[in-house]
């Protein structure tokens, strides 16, 4: 800091004071009796614009309760250490440093109560102009690469002139260039980097020098920490072969296959540090439980409290073979099923599934027993697209069904019977996290012939198909946009189809605002839904602080009685707005949504409470 900057900062305290004149007393934190234990109340901040106060709290160790953590009333406030505040406060200016801002003046003040021990911290934040970068060099040497891809990769250099100078931008401009080159086959790329940072300027000149090395191949593999398990379990997961190219995504590829078994409590996937272009691999596991026993409670507003106990064994037999068993229950559904996993087979990315089930639903419209077999083939075509085929037969006995219902639709209400049907789908998901999302692209569809040559009692065609889309907006918020048609179609001389394999709309995960099943057509009080689906949805997401979040969003849908039939003159729209809690288990959300055109008889606002985002 300049000889200046002292008589700065307390010119800075005194404007602050004047302009912003406070009820309490406010001192510095040599001020502080260091014989009382002091007790943070609140921490405020005031004049800062480019580094949000989240920002700013999560770069502090000093932290005060937070105010949705009610149910620690009972317990103390948190101590407030003078010298872990004091290091904060150059953490702060550190920060601000890493997004470009080295002018930045940060002073403090402790609010004293006029009795007790409860303070407010108060930081003081004048953050000056930034540093911009004036250039960027980018030196690539070793091996020359195609003139067109040289263009695209600097075109595409997160870091460029004029913009501020952050340490964030620095960075990952590093490891784009590092990532580039080894996904193009140069396993052995050293690069390096400067920064010129003159402050009296404020400009930044950012300097990129890089070694391709020769390009590189694959050697030899070696596998170690095997002892139950055999070591083939691991070979046979290996994304690459000695001598094909050297991918970084192969090598990432590899480790999530290996993750994704559940068999290891740790995997390593390491390059020798040689100069060499043969690139050998040392794959390092840790064996963990084979054996895993779930036991879970869990509540939302359609299916109330639900309770899940599963057992599943990931090495049955060797071979990383699965088996598992599950039973669910809540107010919608009662389920006992087993499933059973062959990795490998038919084909090396092939796997088979084998699902067998007894559920109950309890729907408004009806209640169903259903026994279910499902044999499923899956094709790992890509490492986000699964295309699949399945064969399912069950038995379905129908019941519980008005009786207006029975005598105006008899087709829909069969009172049981045996259904056979064989399916194709595919799955796509290229997201940046499963559970919660925030940028990317997911989508499948699936189609599926019932009766027919297969036999059973039900003939019809059914088909679903499913956009999803996250994109990041400025200023932390993040888009997600939905879009789902169904449509299904009787054939073989059958009229109609059941009840329990009809499409619905409304609800928690569907088009909040309305009741569940509560968009589309009813008789006698009873949703009976239709032959044709549209739904779409729209949400506007950001968080609060680094586990609280808020979300507006509006949902559109209707179900159609006729056979491709999308009515999307007369969509069914619900609005609203809700708050997101991250858990390890997913997001914990709470919606409130308001209908458009509700149902006789319907609320004009629900609540909706879940595990997981609508979409």
């Amino acid at each position: 800091m300049s000889a200046e900057a002292p008589a700065s900062a307390v010119a800075l305290l005194l404007v602050v004071a004047l302009l912003f004149p406070r009820s309490a007393r406010g001192v510095q934190l040599e001020a502080l009796d260091p014989t009382r234990e002091w007790r943070l109340g609140a921490l405020e901040f005031h004049g800062n614009t480019a580094v949000g106060t989240s920002q700013l709290r999560a770069a502090m160790q000093t932290k005060p309760r937070r105010w949705y953590e009610v149910w620690k009333f009972w317990q103390r406030l948190p101590p407030f250490e003078p010298d872990t505040f004091r290091a904060d406060l150059e953490r702060l200016r550190q920060l601000y440093r890493n997004h470009g801002y080295y002018h930045a003046r940060i002073v403090h003040e402790v609010e004293l109560p006029a009795e007790g021990d409860r303070v407010c911290a108060v930081v003081w934040i004048e953050e000056g102009p930034p540093v911009y970068v004036e250039s960027v060099s980018v030196d690539l040497g070793g091996e020359s690469i195609d003139p067109e891809a040289r263009r695209i990769l600097l075109e595409h250099l997160p870091i460029a002139r004029d913009q501020v100078f952050g340490q964030e931008r620095y960075e990952r401009a590093y490891a784009y260039l590092r990532s580039w080159y080894r996904e193009h086959g140069f396993a052995r790329v050293e690069l390096a980097r400067a920064a010129e940072v003159d402050v009296r300027r404020d400009a930044a000149a950012v300097r990129y020098r890089l070694d391709s090395g020769p390009p590189s191949v694959f050697g030899s593999v070696r596998v170690t920490g095997t002892h139950r398990i055999e070591t083939a379990v691991v070979e046979r997961e290996i994304a690459f072969h000695p001598g094909e190219p050297f991918k970084e995504s192969l090598v990432e590829q590899t480790r999530s296959n290996l993750v994704a078994l559940r068999l290891f409590g740790s995997v390593r996937v390491d390059e020798d540090k040689s100069r060499d272009p043969r690139v050998d691999v040392h794959v390092r596991v840790v064996e963990g439980p084979t054996h895993e026993v779930r036991l879970g409670v869990g509540y939302d507003t359609e299916e109330q409290a639900r309770a899940i106990a599963s057992w599943r064994d990931y090495d049955f037999f060797g071979g990383a073979r699965q088996l598992g068993f599950t039973a669910r229950v809540s107010l919608l559904r009662r389920t006992i099923a087993a499933d059973f996993l062959q990795p490998h087979f038919p084909g090396p990315k092939d796997r088979v599934r084998l699902i067998a089930s007894e559920e109950q639903e309890l729907e408004e419209t009806y209640e169903n027993d259903r026994t279910r077999l499902t044999p499923r083939i899956e094709w790992q075509a890509l490492p986000n697209l699964t295309p699949y085929t399945f064969y399912r037969i069950e038995y379905d006995m129908l019941s519980s069904v008005n009786t207006r219902i029975q005598r105006r639709f008899p087709e829909i209400a069969p009172k049981h019977g045996l259904l056979s049907g064989l399916g194709v789908g595919v799955d796509y998901t290229d997201t940046d996290d499963l559970l919660d999302p925030t940028r990317g692209w997911a989508a499948l569809a699936s189609v599926e012939p019932v009766g027919g040559f297969l036999g059973g009692k039900f003939s019809f065609v059914r088909g679903v198909i499913e956009g999803r889309r996250y994109q990041p907006l400025p200023e932390r918020f993040g888009l997600a946009v939905r879009a789902r048609l169904g449509a299904a179609d009787p054939t073989d001389g059958s009229r109609d189809i059941p009840l329990f394999e009809r499409f619905y709309a409304g609800g928690i995960n569907s088009v909040r605002g309305y009741e569940r099943r509560h968009v589309g057509p009813f008789v006698g009080g009873d949703p009976i839904g239709g032959r044709s689906l549209v739904e779409t949805g729209i949400e506007l997401r950001r968080p609060l602080s680094e586990k609280i979040g808020w979300a507006v969003f509006l949902d559109a849908g209707q179900v159609s009685r006729r056979t491709l039939d999308f009515p999307l003159g007369d969509l069914r729209y619900g609005a609203g707005f809700g708050v997101r809690y991250k858990s390890p288990v997913g997001p914990l959300r709470l919606d409130l949504g308001f209908p458009t055109d509700p149902p006789p008889g319907d609320a004009r606002w629900q609540v909706h409470v879940s595990i997981g985002q609508a979409f």
